[in-house]
C-alpha cells in the first residue's frame, strides 16, 4: 500500500520535531528537575491542543470510558513516559537515548506475542539479539564500561512505554479524529504530572528565561504538534509500518545534538545504535515477510 502524500509530511513532522525534543530536554535538564520539566511541558502543550481542540469544526462525541481510557494511557504514555525519559536524559546524551528510544517496535512484537499469541521466528529472534547486542555497546560507550547505569533503566523503561503508547491508542484512532484522541492523551499525561507541582513551582524560580522558552517549545512542537502528527500517522496506517519510518529520529537527534548542544557522539555509543536499528529493521522485515505471505495465500 503507497503512503498516501499528507501521512508523509505528518510523519516527516513528527519525527523531526521528536528528534528535537531530545536535543530541547536535555538543554532543559541544566536548570529543571525532571518532573518540572515535564510538567511545564505538557501544561503548555494541554492548553495549546486545547485551543486547537475546541476549534474543530466539528467534533464527535466520545463516550465516558473512552474518554477514561484515553487518559489512563496519556497518564502512561506522555506522564510516565516523560518522567523516565528526562530521569535518562540527566545522563545519556540526546542522540544515544533516541537510538534506545527507537527500540519501541521490539517492545510492540513482544506485546502482540503476549496479548495477540503471535508466535517467534528466526528473524525476530535475530534481530531481538542484534537489538540487545547494541544497547550494550550503548551503555558501554555512555558510561565507560560493561556496568549498568540507573539512566539506561530510565531509558528503557520510557522505551517500553512509548512502544505500549502505540498500541493502546491504535484502537480509538480508528473511531476519533486523530486531533480528538491527542487532546485526550495529553491532558492524562498533564493530570498526572500535576503531583509534581511543587517540584515546578520550585524551578520556575531559579530558572531563566531562555530555558523556559525552550521547555515552551518542548509544549507545542514536539508535543502537541508532534503527537498530532503521528497519531495522524497512526490513523491512516499500520502501526508496524509507522514505527519504521522511527529509524530516522536517533540520527537526527544526533546531530542536533552534536551541533546545537557540543555532544560530539562516541563511535562505540554510535556503532552501537545501528547494531540496535538493524535488529529493529530485521523485526520489522519479519513482519513485511508475513504479511506478503499472508496476502499470496489470499489471492490464490
Amino acid at each position: 500500500m503507497k503512503i498516501p502524500y499528507k501521512t508523509k509530511i505528518a510523519l516527516f513532522v513528527a519525527i523531526l520535531l521528536w528528534a528535537s525534543a531530545f536535543v530541547g530536554i536535555r538543554e532543559g535538564l541544566k536548570e529543571y528537575s525532571p518532573e518540572g520539566l515535564a510538567l511545564l511541558r505538557y501544561l503548555i502543550a494541554s492548553v495549546f491542543i486545547g485551543i486547537v481542540y475546541f476549534r474543530l469544526p466539528a467534533r464527535n462525541h466520545i463516550p465516558y470510558k473512552d474518554i477514561c481510557a484515553l487518559l489512563i494511557i496519556g497518564a502512561l504514555g506522555i506522564g510516565a513516559y516523560s518522567i523516565t525519559l528526562n530521569y535518562g536524559e540527566l545522563v545519556i546524551s540526546s542522540g544515544m537515548a533516541s537510538f534506545i528510544i527507537s527500540q519501541s517496535p521490539i517492545i510492540t512484537t513482544i506485546c502482540a506475542m503476549i496479548f495477540l499469541g503471535e508466535r517467534l521466528n528466526f528473524l525476530r529472534v535475530m534481530g531481538f539479539l542484534i537489538s540487545v547486542m547494541g544497547v550494550v555497546l550503548i551503555a558501554f560507550g555512555e558510561v565507560g564500561g560493561f556496568k549498568w547505569n540507573a539512566s539506561i533503566t530510565y531509558i528503557l523503561l520510557a522505551t517500553f512505554l512509548g512502544g505500549c503508547y502505540s498500541i493502546l491508542q491504535k484502537p480509538f484512532l480508528k473511531k476519533y479524529h486523530a486531533i480528538e484522541a491527542t487532546t485526550y492523551v495529553i491532558w492524562g499525561g498533564t493530570l498526572f504530572l500535576l503531583m509534581y507541582t511543587p517540584k515546578l513551582h520550585h524551578d520556575l524560580l531559579g530558572a531563566s528565561v531562555v530555558t523556559t522558552l525552550t521547555i515552551t517549545y518542548l509544549g507545542i512542537f514536539p508535543a502537541a504538534i508532534g503527537y498530532i502528527g503521528w497519531n495522524y500517522a497512526l490513523a491512516e496506517i499500520p502501526a508496524s509500518r509507522a514505527v519504521s519510518f522511527l529509524y530516522f529520529m536517533p540520527f537526527l537527534a544526533m546531530i542536533l545534538g552534536w551541533v546545537l548542544l557540543g555532544e560530539v557522539p562516541i563511535l562505540l555509543s554510535v556503532g552501537g545504535g545501528i547494531v540496535a536499528m538493524l535488529g529493529v529493521w530485521l523485526v520489522n522485515q519479519s513482519y513485511h515477510k508475513q504479511r506478503l505471505v499472508t496476502e499470496k495465500i489470499t489471492t490464490a
